[in-house]
């Protein structure tokens, strides 16, 4: 059980680097996985334009959602955790890993922070959202999107794919397919998206940090909620920082809640001790 609970730890760890390094950045254009499938005929026949028209026609609003989710873990170890998955859009995102019903560990990221709790080893993590993003402009409804599977611009003028940020866009064409890529870049790193190729919805999100870090994030198993549109059911996070760091968030929206106005906030554990994030992450990379 030690053991068992040993490998949780680093696996919550791992997810926190996710967290951390997907926040700021998931490779260049030409790194994205190929996407297979072969394309319908209506979907061939669209134009750029019209195929981001259908997918921002795919999205509706939400306030918070509460769903179980798997998290597995490939890299640098290998664990599968179920966990519960609270959102608030764009204020909190809470994910609580239980074991035989006792919570763990958990993870809470805001507008100012990020937290992780082992209760294991009773300790903690905390990182301002600034140390963690810097000037990045990235806010918490752009972790949210990238990890649910929707296109988004960073900044305070951009947000979720809509009509009206059509003009803040660019297309291009790769051997993977149609990418769209958001037509002003952040100094820090650079970010897009490429369409699957057999629907209007996101395949895979590209970003590069530029000379540090990349990553993929390839979108499968695509659902549709009456309450708030289309998502990705999983997404598959490959990071390279040092290291390979792979993680998936396999998503239960068949028993989601939505819209019941949950709030959240996060205290500091007593008793715990606080450990720091950028070590965690420093020796998981070197396994």
């Amino acid at each position: 059980m030690n053991r068992k609970l040993n490998i949780i730890s680093a696996a919550v760890a791992t997810l926190l680097a996710v967290i951390f390094l997907t926040g700021c950045s998931a490779a260049k254009k030409g790194a994205v996985k190929q996407q297979n499938g072969e394309i319908p005929t209506d979907i061939a026949l669209q134009t750029p334009a019209q195929r981001y028209a259908q997918l921002c026609g795919s999205y509706a609003d939400w306030q918070d959602v509460n769903m179980p989710v798997r998290l597995s873990v490939t890299s640098p170890k290998s664990i599968s955790l179920s966990a519960r998955a609270a959102m608030k859009r764009d204020k909190w995102i809470s994910i609580s890993v239980r074991m035989l019903g006792f919570e763990v560990a958990s993870l809470f990221v805001d507008r100012d922070s990020v937290h992780v709790i082992d209760r294991y080893h009773k300790a903690y993590i905390s990182e301002s959202i600034a140390k963690v993003l810097g000037s990045t402009g990235v806010k918490v409804a752009d972790i949210q999107d990238l990890l649910l599977g929707r296109g988004f611009v960073t900044g305070d003028a951009g947000g979720t794919f809509t009509a009206a940020l059509a003009t803040a866009i660019e297309f291009a064409s790769s051997p993977e397919g149609l990418m769209i890529l958001p037509a002003i870049q952040p100094q820090e790193f650079e970010y897009g998206f490429i369409l699957a190729p057999d629907a209007n919805r996101i395949g895979a999100a590209s970003v590069n940090v530029k000379n540090r870090n990349s990553g993929v994030i390839t979108y499968t198993d695509p659902i549709t909620t009456p309450q708030a549109g289309s998502f990705a059911g999983e997404a598959s996070i490959e990071l390279m920082h040092g290291k390979k760091i792979a993680a998936s968030f396999k998503w239960n929206f068949s028993s989601a809640k939505w819209n019941t106005g949950e709030e959240r906030t996060w205290k500091r554990p007593a008793g715990y001790s606080r450990v720091d994030a950028a070590a965690i992450i420093s020796k998981l990379t070197k396994l």
